[in-house]
């Protein structure tokens, strides 16, 4: 079993959206995967309720998320998507998983906003070694200025080669 957290402090950054991608990519290769929405607005649990998705997703409970993430343990990808802005959430969710991924859109303020997220996940690195971080640009369209002037802002830190472009079918989808 692969853990993956998808975690940032900014909202509207994309967490759901690339918790839910990267479920489809691990059953698309074959891989079976379980989605734990952990963001009291329940958007994973409600895009599940309204298109049948290849894989599954239930709503976390942060008191309980280590166990939930046990008993989901038949799966061989668990995503915990989360809300914004709860550090204590942030931290929980990032010590259970083997791999965090902070997305963020391109834009200065998205990236600016990326420092707090990335400071918290550096002290949690600080206490394990192996936990993998890296950033996703989500929204990503490379015909945008912002798109590249975003690739080399973050220039040095562990950017995914990977996008999740903007499309708009993901836009009305909501």
């Amino acid at each position: 079993m692969k853990t993956l957290a998808v975690l940032s402090l900014k909202g509207g950054v994309g967490k759901t959206t690339t918790a839910l991608h990267l479920a489809a990519v691990a059953h698309a290769s074959g891989r079976s995967a379980h989605v734990l929405d952990a963001d009291p607005e329940r958007s994973a649990c409600r895009w599940a309720a309204h298109a049948p998705l290849p894989f599954s997703v239930t709503a976390a409970e942060p008191d309980r998320l280590a166990r939930q993430l046990q008993a989901a343990g038949q799966a061989q990808f668990i995503i915990i998507d989360t809300p914004p802005n709860s550090r204590e959430l942030l931290l929980r969710a990032g010590s259970l998983a083997d791999t965090v991924i902070v997305p963020v859109a391109p834009s200065g303020l998205e990236i600016d906003r990326l420092r707090p997220t990335l400071e918290l996940l550096a002290d949690l690195q600080a206490q394990r070694e192996d936990l993998d971080v890296a950033v996703v640009l989500t929204r990503y369209n490379l015909r945008r200025r912002l798109a590249r002037e975003a690739e080399e802002a973050l220039e040095g830190l562990p950017v995914l080669a990977a996008r999740i472009r903007q499309l708009e079918a993901y836009t009305d989808s909501d």
